[in-house]
């Protein structure tokens, strides 16, 4: 960036920093920001970078619901083991069709290990067999065992079978005379991956303690206890490191009852995002002994993870998202391709790439190890509440010669992108001076393309910025609350405190701005037939203000609220607004006593209020303890009340006390020597 462009941009900024309140901007500058559009031949990095990601192609696969397993022959030929109708297919590499080869009568193939085209081994489930296909064709049962569920089968440098088992964990060896063994019974249910070290080490997962276990000559050793129920999957790099995936419970809680589906969960993106714990980490098992975490997800379930020897990194695939990850040994990492399907459930390494199938949809692809030359990220749609002036654009990029990065905007009034939505704009292609100058829509979206003609090479979008100016709405006032307040009529003896409280009504509003801008109010009252507005209070930031009764008449009155959003806007663009309160009472006087009469031990009065109704009436031998008296229609509803009663005994102090109350808390005591 040279300095003329700097200096337009730090006085650009400090123009918005003076006006703030008007000026917004969405900005997208981490790998969350990314996350949330839609990636089609492009990478989001853990450094927030968006980049040319590899070329994935479609491969047709078998129209069956589920893929469960995967392996490729040394020809090239791809073998597909299915689910909910135990079928093992063949992808033939040279001419391009799909042939069946097995038929089992279970429900699924979660295990395949193809050795050669006429050397395969297909583990059934549940209640499963294992089978073995040679050159004939013909599958032909090795193994017959009591466990329930074949998760995963694995050849060992001397060419034994090696099968890892539920629902009693256990790993068994078929030796290559068709002797069967069984060298380890776990503890845990299900142990559901297994590898096979340069060592000629078992590695085996549990599906129920999230152990990772090595198994040499017969002798078992724990090498890490996740805090996480699984182990799905293991694999090994070139220098002999172990990496082991981690996930939360997908066998025992989801897989169990496989006729029913619950095996997989429907395709959501973020899924469950405000959960803190991890759903997923990544382990590496480094040649010295030691375990290290180096990356872990709160969103994505870990399905499977292999080998990437091209860019000596680890590839992870992932759901409920579909999403597919290179981690790095450093812990960095790249989302490099989102699926259509929910889950990517298997992926093996193949020549020059990598072989995926995936579910809900079931799928197949071939991810190369080589970039696209071109590809796009749609943002998410960007919703600016109200109609909006878009402005300039801006953003940061590293190209080399032959690259390029090139925006586009679309808007509309609709949260879909439908029809009513204006077409894509002319490319934006300055990252300093592109004004996208589009007035009156509220929500809108982004297109970014990348294009590299140099082999191998991508360009890199580091970050976005989209400056917004909301069209100024009114502010919105509703529901006035006009209420006396709370009040207790003491039973004690009145102290000056209790007797001097406060008259008052408490009033309150709500309000709200389109813009979200900062308001201040005005507040007037008047009475019901009059009309002249009394002002109040002015200027003020509070949604409620105290009425003092004591100031006013009492009389019906009516209370306007008038919102000011100038403090966020010029005088030429700020609103006002205003509302009226329905009609409420001032009464501030308390109520009197008339024609009282003491005869002996019987008291008989009346008490009246001009404006409110009598709410309570006590009395008292000697203005200390305070007795409540009910009138002789039984109930305290009237502006004027009569209250009659016998006294017990004849009072032998010689005044008498009656505190009288309305319904606003005004309140006045009478006495009368006897």
């Amino acid at each position: 960036m040279n300095k003329k462009n700097i200096l337009i941009l730090l006085f650009f900024s400090f123009a918005i920093c003076l006006n703030a309140v008007q000026v917004k901007k969405i900005e997208v500058v981490d790998y969350k920001d990314f996350q949330k559009g839609e990636l089609k031949g492009t990478s989001i990095d853990s450094q927030g970078r968006l980049f040319l990601g590899p070329e994935i192609n479609d491969i047709k696969g078998p129209e069956r619901e589920y893929y469960l397993s995967l392996d490729v022959s040394g020809n090239g030929d791809i073998y597909i083991g299915t689910g909910h109708k135990s079928i093992l297919f063949r992808l033939n590499s040279k001419t391009n069709s799909i042939e069946e080869i097995f038929q089992s009568d279970q429900l699924d193939f979660y295990a395949l290990l193809v050795k050669d085209e006429n050397d395969i081994y297909v583990g059934s489930s549940p209640n499963g067999k294992v089978y073995h296909i040679g050159k004939n064709k013909k599958a032909k049962v090795v193994f017959d065992p009591a466990e329930k569920f074949i998760w995963d089968i694995k050849a060992d440098k001397d060419g034994n079978i090696i099968c890892a088992m539920g629902n009693s964990g256990a790993i068994y060896k078929i030796e290559k005379t068709g002797e069967v063994g069984k060298i380890y019974d776990a503890e845990d249910s299900h142990l559901i991956s297994l590898f096979i070290t340069r060592e000629n080490s078992i590695l085996t997962g549990s599906g129920d303690r999230g152990i990772l276990y090595r198994i040499e000559n017969r002798k078992v050793k724990v090498i890490h206890d996740s805090p996480l129920e699984e182990i799905r999957a293991i694999c090994e790099d070139k220098e002999g490191n172990i990496f082991f995936a981690a996930t939360r419970g997908i066998v025992n809680k989801k897989l169990m009852d496989s006729e029913n589906n619950e095996l997989f969960f429907s395709k959501q993106k973020d899924r469950d995002k405000k959960e803190l714990k991890e759903k997923s980490i990544l382990y590496c098992l480094h040649t010295n002994g030691i375990v290290e975490q180096i990356w872990s997800s709160m969103e994505d379930y870990v399905y499977t993870i292999c080998y990437d020897q091209y860019n000596d990194s680890i590839i992870v695939g992932t759901g409920n998202s579909g999403r597919v990850f290179r981690v790095n040994k450093d812990g960095g990492y790249s989302l490099v391709f989102e699926s259509n399907s929910a889950q990517i459930y298997k992926i093996i390494t193949n020549k020059n790439g990598f072989i995926m199938i995936t579910n809900n949809m079931a799928s197949i692809a071939f991810m190369k190890n080589n970039l696209n030359d071109k590809g796009s990220y749609l943002s998410e749609i960007y919703d600016l509440e109200v109609p909006s002036r878009l402005g300039k654009i801006y953003w940061d990029q590293e190209l080399s010669k032959g690259m390029k990065v090139v925006f586009f905007v679309r808007t509309g009034n609709s949260n879909i992108a439908d029809k009513t939505w204006s077409d894509w704009s002319p490319p934006f292609t300055d990252p300093q001076n592109s004004n996208i100058n589009v007035n009156g829509f509220r929500y809108f979206q982004i297109k970014v393309m990348l294009n590299s003609s140099s082999i191998g090479g991508t360009p890199y979008l580091n970050n976005f910025r989209i400056f917004y100016l909301q069209t100024n709405l009114k502010p919105l006032i509703k529901n006035i609350e006009v209420k006396k307040p709370d009040y207790k009529i003491p039973r004690q003896k009145i102290d000056k405190k209790t007797h001097n409280k406060e008259k008052c009504l408490l009033a309150r509003w709500n309000a709200t701005d389109p813009n979200n801008d900062e308001l201040k109010y005005s507040i007037y009252i008047r009475k019901l037939k009059d009309k002249n507005w009394i002002p109040i209070k002015k200027n003020s930031s509070d949604n409620k203000i105290k009425i003092y009764t004591e100031l006013f008449e009492d009389d019906f009155y009516v209370m306007k609220v008038i919102a000011d959003d100038s403090l966020s806007n010029p005088p030429s663009t700020s609103k006002l607004t205003s509302i009226t309160s329905k009609p409420f009472v001032v009464d501030s006087t308390a109520p009197v006593l008339t024609n009282l009469v003491i005869e002996r031990t019987r008291v008989k009065f009346v008490v009246s209020d001009k404006t409110s109704l009598v709410s309570e009436v006590l009395y008292s031998y000697d203005g200390e303890l305070w007795y409540p008296l009910i009138p002789e229609d039984m109930i305290n509803d009237s502006k004027s009340e009569i209250f009659a009663f016998q006294l017990k005994e004849i009072i032998a102090k010689k005044v008498f006390f009656i505190r009288v109350v309305d319904e606003f808390g005004n309140s006045k005591v009478f006495q009368r020597e006897l």
